[in-house]
């Protein structure tokens, strides 16, 4: 055997190496790379998303208070503002009735929020100022510009639960509770025609 023929056989022995370390990394590669995306398929999401819980208060239910509110306005000549929320003070739906002013939207969702957040009367929150200052300003610094502690919102209750608020604003002092109470009457009306 020559020189050249020995150089010949060394850069074959030398490739055949190469190639099975390469093999071998690849091979090792590809396990990695696998069982890394197992673990990414089994932390991937859903195809389909959660359902969301009933609603305590549905739509309807929001739209039977909130006509029964404006009824109420419209048989005194007035106008206002009406907002209901649910137990976690989400607005589920509202109304301005037309010539109302334009805050009033606001302040109703501040009263309901309230309401439904304290589970009393804005009516009973608002005395607060007098009786206990500290709790009464602790409300509005906890939740700026979200509470309107001035009568017209009441909390919203079936069995002793708590399933929402309801605010009224635009309307006289101790009418915009009246209003909103109008509302709930409506509406447990409403519930009462729909067990039959």
């Amino acid at each position: 055997m020559n020189l050249a023929d020995g150089q010949n056989k060394s850069r074959e022995i030398m490739m055949i190496v190469l190639r099975l370390s390469l093999l071998r990394a690849f091979a090792i590669g590809a396990a990695v790379l696998l069982s890394a995306g197992g673990t990414a398929v089994a932390q991937a999401p859903a195809t389909t998303p959660l359902a969301y819980p009933s609603p305590q208060l549905t739509l309807a239910e929001a739209r039977a208070i909130i006509d029964g509110a404006i009824a109420y306005a419209r048989g005194e000549s007035m106008r206002m503002a009406v907002v209901v929320v649910d137990h976690a003070g989400n607005v589920v739906s509202s109304d301005r009735m037309d010539g109302a002013g334009l805050q009033n939207i606001r302040f109703a969702e501040g009263k309901a929020f309230a309401s439904a957040l304290y589970r009393q009367t804005t009516q009973v929150l608002g005395e607060l100022y007098k009786t206990r200052p500290d709790r009464y300003f602790g409300i509005l610094n906890m939740y700026p510009a979200k509470v309107y502690l001035v009568g017209g919102g009441v909390p919203l209750a079936l069995d002793g639960v708590l399933v929402g608020g309801v605010g009224v604003a635009g309307l006289p002092e101790g009418v915009d509770e009246k209003s909103a109470r109008a509302g709930i009457e409506a509406w447990m009306k409403s519930r009462a025609t729909m067990k039959k």
